[in-house]
C-alpha cells in the first residue's frame, strides 16, 4: 500500500497463509490488539493482490479496533500508529471506490473513511490530558487527512469545524507541530480562503506553504504555486517567467501578460483556450476575477492616452470596439461604477453627460491598498 519494498516479502507471505493470520494474532496477542494487528495485516494482504475493496474493508475493522484502545487514557504512544492507520483508510478508500466504480457499483467507501477519520479527530481534539501528554498533538495529522477527503468529495463546507478547532484556545501552539503537517494545514486552508474570495489571507497562507515545502519537493511547490499564482493575480500581483519555467507553469505566462497589460481581448482567448484546464484545476472563477484587473489597467492606459480626467463613454466604447472588444454605453457604466464602487478607480460617472471623471489625483490607486474580495 505504501510502496515500500520491505513490506513485499510480508505481504506475500500473508497472502500466502490467508485465514490464518487472524488465529495466529488471536493466539499471540490479547484482546482488541489481536484484531487491530489481524485486520491490518489482512488489509495489506488484500492490497498486495490488488483487492482494494476487500483491503478497505479489513482497514475499517483495523480503525475500529484501534480506536477503542486509542481512546483510553495513557494511550498517546500510538500517536504514530495513527498517522499510518488513518492514512491508509483514505488511501485505500479512494482505491476501492475506483474498483467500485470500474464496476458500475456504488461508491461509497470514501465516506465511510470520512466517518471514520472523523472518531479519529474526535478522540484527539477532546483529550483532556495534560499538553505535554495530550492526544491532541495527533489532531492537526487528523485534520490534514480530512481535508484530503473533504476536496475530493466535494464537500468544503465541512472543513469549517477543523479550522475552528485549529483557531481554539485548547489547541496545542501551531508552531510546535512538524513542519510537513503545517504545510499541509496551511495549503488547504489557503484553498479554502480563496475559494471565499479571502485572497489576502489566501496568499499568506499559501506563500507559507510555498516557502516551507522541502527545495527539492517540486511537485508539492508546484501544486502551491497552481492556487497561489491566480491568487496573486487578483491582487495584482504577477509571477515572473524564471518561477513559471522553474515549474513548468508556462500557460500561465500569456495570462499574467494579458492582465498586467489590461489586454481584454488577450485575457478573454487565453481563458477560453483554458477553460477545460482551469476547471479541472479548480481555479476558473479566480482566474475570473482578475477580469477586474485587466479592466482597470486598461482604463488606466486609455486615460493616459487622453490625457484629460474627462472621458467619454462614447470614446471609450469606441476604443473598445476597435480593440475587437464589444461593449455597449450601458455595459461600460456598469463596469465602471463597479470598479469605482470597489476602489479601483477614484471618480464618478455622469450618466447624463456619458461621461466618466476621475480624480486629479491618483485617479487609479495602487493594487496593494485595494481589497479584491466584494469585486
Amino acid at each position: 500500500l505504501d510502496a515500500n519494498p520491505r513490506a513485499e516479502p510480508l505481504t506475500g507471505e500473508l497472502s500466502a497463509r490467508g485465514a490464518d493470520t487472524a488465529s495466529v494474532c488471536a493466539r499471540a496477542l490479547p484482546e482488541p490488539y489481536n484484531e487491530l494487528v489481524a485486520e491490518r495485516l489482512l488489509a495489506l494482504a488484500a492490497s498486495n493482490k490488488r483487492d482494494f475493496v476487500e483491503a478497505c474493508t479489513h482497514q475499517e475493522a483495523c480503525l475500529s479496533a484501534f480506536h477503542r484502545v486509542f481512546q483510553e487514557s495513557g494511550a498517546e504512544w500510538l500517536l504514530p500508529a495513527l498517522q499510518v492507520v488513518d492514512r491508509a483508510i483514505r488511501r485505500l478508500a479512494l482505491l476501492a471506490d475506483a474498483q467500485l466504480r470500474a464496476k458500475s457499483e456504488k461508491a461509497d467507501r470514501l465516506q465511510e473513511a470520512a466517518r471514520i477519520l472523523n472518531r479519529s479527530f474526535t478522540i484527539t481534539i477532546t483529550d483532556r490530558a495534560p499538553l505535554e501528554t495530550s492526544k491532541k498533538w495527533g489532531a492537526l495529522a487528523v485534520i490534514n487527512e480530512l481535508f484530503k477527503v473533504y476536496f475530493r468529495m466535494n464537500n468544503l463546507r465541512l472543513c469549517t469545524n477543523l479550522i475552528r478547532a485549529v483557531d481554539g484556545t485548547g489547541f496545542p501552539p501551531f508552531d510546535d507541530f512538524p513542519m510537513a503537517q503545517k504545510v499541509t494545514y496551511k495549503y488547504y486552508v489557503g484553498r479554502l480562503s480563496m475559494l471565499n474570495a479571502n485572497f489576502k489571507q489566501a496568499e499568506e497562507q499559501l506563500m507559507y506553504a510555498f516557502e516551507h515545502c522541502p527545495r527539492d519537493s517540486l511537485k508539492n511547490k508546484r501544486l502551491c504555486l497552481m492556487y497561489l499564482i491566480p491568487t496573486r493575480l487578483v491582487l495584482g500581483k504577477f509571477a515572473s517567467g524564471a518561477l513559471l519555467d522553474k515549474y513548468a507553469l508556462t500557460h500561465f505566462r500569456p495570462l499574467c501578460s494579458a492582465v498586467a497589460a489590461g489586454d481584454l481581448l488577450a485575457f478573454n482567448e487565453h481563458k477560453e483556450t483554458h477553460q477545460s484546464l482551469y476547471i479541472q484545476q479548480g481555479i476558473y472563477l479566480i482566474v475570473e476575477r482578475a477580469k477586474t484587473i485587466v479592466y482597470r489597467n486598461l482604463f488606466r492606459h486609455m486615460h493616459s492616452l487622453m490625457g484629460t480626467n474627462k472621458l467619454s463613454l462614447t470614446l471609450m466604447a469606441s476604443a473598445l470596439s476597435s480593440a475587437g472588444v464589444d461593449m455597449d454605453i450601458d455595459e461600460l457604466e456598469c463596469v465602471l461604477a463597479n470598479l469605482i464602487y470597489h476602489n479601483y478607480v477614484k471618480g464618478y460617472i455622469s450618466h447624463q453627460k456619458r461621461f466618466l471623471v476621475v480624480s486629479a489625483k491618483d485617479p487609479f490607486p495602487s493594487l496593494a491598498g485595494v481589497n479584491p474580495g466584494g469585486a
